[in-house]
């Protein structure tokens, strides 16, 4: 394209050269005085469309060739005719080169501007006042489908199914000749459109409406999304509204402030422990933007409008400091969400167990705003309370009923004592009626008598503790020792039914982290199980035993294994289910009990069958040094 123009160029120029060249010869040649030269004013407009320069080029150049060829031709005979002939042709020569670069200079501009309405996105219509479409430009045929040669001279409505306020467009065009707003058209696929348009009235030089010229941008996809925003801000309310929790909008602007007051070189929780008011007023100034009705029944508010602007968040206990604490340090660390349980007072006071759960919303770089929702867990916690008394209760209720089975055990161990603290005593007193008292004897029996005494009291001892019903806490048990009265208490009943006790394993355990009474309950309660299993084995050894070890996860393993009948064909998954007993006269609470002291310590408890005969009962307690921080502990008793 470029050189078919530098092409058609040079022939122009050839061409204005060579008609130059002729008009110039023919006003030398011929005697018409200078009349010829105004034909000049052809090389100029042949000229013109090479450009401006070109046409001033032309045109100076033509006017030195008349006045040149006058001057050759009339100078010896100058008259007043010839003259105002030659200041005829030059004026002529002035004004069609003037007028040629100001034409040429408009259509520039007219090029230029329908080039830029050929290159915009948006649709351009040009209508005539009979609505027949005389202009369409590339953005038109891209939107609707239609080609500028099949849409040229349809009727407009007609082609595209206009839908538009007619009378509304009407009155505004006659009245300020310009109308904006909302069109609805069809394009060739069918597809409906929804086009912001712009339409103004064109008038010819009298003021008489000629037509409309209109500019629409597509907006069909905009109110999609538009839609789609709206829809999903109503689902969002709507959710957010019928949540059976409680959720509400904070404003955490003036808390942000708060906390980037905390110094650099201390961290962000120190700080706020260290004076626990910077903490409330942080807390004051999280303002309520929007609450759901949840939060309205959970505060005991009258409506919403009760909460709005409000920091409810800041009506803590004082328990509940590090919790929140907790929840700022982690939002301000870059954490999308936090949560913690914690103690809050309504507005009528009455207080709550909550779990908080803090969610920035993102804005930007930096936030500004946090969704709150609250899960009430007031009615779970004192549940917790009545199930874990209840479980304290009947803890206490099965040492006692496993003390009533080891009754007679209890009066042998106790009887053993105090009948050999009888006989040295009586021994005793026959050493000192002597008539020569023996002291050396008299020493000995004391110090047996002393001696049994203590075994009496020890045996009293174990039995208050079993017996005994409080609060416990974790403690360091030496589990060796722990195991071996457990077999001292269960030996009695371990000779009547002809079983033989024996440990194996590690028999100097490190000591666990645990509650003494809670473990020899245990024991007891593993061991008297194993006896009662193996009461109706015939024909083989009775033979229990009790294999302690190390874990290599820092877990001390106390093993009770037996040679009785097992447990029944799948039964083993239900063992530690309450009420669940595979024993006649069984209550099947035992094992659930072991279960849920042990798992309260941190430890494991397993049970299963032996690959020959009888079955195996594991427990786990972890080691001193090893306890998890946060395990909960136990208040069964």
């Amino acid at each position: 394209m470029l050189r078919r123009a530098c092409g058609a160029g040079a022939l122009l120029t050839a061409a204005a050269l060579l008609l130059a060249a002729a008009i110039c010869a023919i006003d030398l040649l011929t005697r018409f005085d200078g009349a010829v030269a105004v034909l000049y004013t052809a090389v100029v407009l042949l000229v013109a469309p090479a450009g401006r320069r070109a046409a001033l080029a032309a045109g100076v150049g033509t006017a030195i060739l008349a006045v040149a060829a006058f001057v050759m031709g009339h100078f010896s005979d100058l008259t007043d005719g010839a003259l105002s002939r030659l200041a005829v042709s030059l004026t002529a020569i002035a004004i069609t080169t003037g007028l040629s670069i100001r034409d040429r200079a408009s259509r520039t501009t007219l090029g230029e501007q329908a080039r830029i309405l050929e290159l915009s996105h948006d649709t351009v219509i040009i209508r005539d006042p009979h609505d027949t479409i005389v202009y369409w430009n590339d953005g038109a045929e891209r939107l609707y489908g239609w080609t500028r040669n099949e849409a040229l001279g349809r009727n407009c409505s007609d082609l595209l199914q206009c839908d538009f306020p007619q009378a509304d467009v009407e009155a505004a065009l006659a009245k300020v000749g310009q109308w904006s707003g909302e069109v609805v058209r069809t394009c060739r696929n069918g597809t409906r459109l929804i086009l912001a348009s712009r339409w103004l009235l064109r008038r010819d030089p009298d003021g008489r409406p000629v037509g409309v010229i209109e500019s629409s941008a597509d907006l069909t996809r905009q109110r999609f999304a538009d839609a789609q925003v709206e829809a999903s801000e109503r689902r969002y309310r709507t959710i957010f509204d019928a949540a059976g929790f409680a959720a509400w909008e904070l404003d955490c602007s003036e808390t942000l402030r708060v906390l980037a007051g905390a110094p650099d070189d201390i961290d962000l929780g120190s700080w706020l422990l260290a004076e626990p008011d910077r903490l409330r007023v942080a807390l004051q100034a999280a303002v309520v933007l929007d609450a759901n009705p949840a939060a309205v029944a959970l505060f005991d508010a009258q409506d919403r409008a009760a909460l709005l602007g409000s920091s409810i968040t800041a009506r803590y206990s004082p328990e509940s400091i590090e919790a929140l604490i907790g929840i700022l340090e982690a939002l301000m660390d870059g954490h999308q969400a936090a949560e913690s349980e914690v103690r809050l007072t309504t507005l009528t006071g009455r207080v709550i167990d909550a779990v908080l759960k803090i969610t920035r919303l993102p804005e930007g770089e930096r936030w500004a705003r946090a969704l709150v929702m609250a899960f009430d867990v007031t009615e779970r916690n004192e549940a917790r309370a009545r199930v874990e008394q209840m479980s304290a209760e009947l803890a206490h209720a099965a040492r006692i009923s496993m003390l009533g089975q080891l009754a007679a055990s209890i009066a042998h161990e106790v009887n053993q004592p105090l009948a050999a603290i009888i006989n040295y005593g009586k021994s005793t007193r026959r050493w000192l009626r002597r008539s020569q008292p023996d002291l050396a004897e008299v020493s000995s029996c004391v110090d047996k008598i002393l001696s049994n005494a203590n075994r009496a009291a020890e045996v009293v001892s174990r039995i208050r503790a079993m017996a005994r019903k409080e609060t416990t806490e974790a403690e360091v048990v030496n589990m060796s020792e722990l195991i071996e009265d457990a077999i001292t208490l269960v030996q009695r009943e371990a000779q009547s039914a002809k079983v033989k006790v024996r440990r194996t394993g590690s028999t100097d355990l490190p000591p666990v982290l645990a509650d003494r009474v809670q473990v020899q309950q245990i024991m007891m309660n593993l061991l008297l199980n194993a006896i009662h299993a193996m009461q109706d084995v015939r024909g083989r050894s009775r033979e229990l035993c009790i294999d302690s070890s190390v874990m290599p996860e820092g877990m001390a393993r106390v093993a009770v294994i037996d040679c009785g009948t097992g447990f029944t064909s799948g039964g083993e998954g239900r063992l530690f289910e309450p009420f669940f007993t595979t024993k006649p006269d069984g209550m099947g609470m035992g094992l659930s009990i072991c279960k849920s002291l042990i798992e309260a310590r941190g430890g494991r408890i397993t049970a299963s069958n032996n690959e020959w005969f009888g079955a195996t009962v594991a427990f786990t307690l972890p080691l001193v040094g090893q306890h998890r921080e946060g395990e909960p502990k136990s208040s069964y008793d």
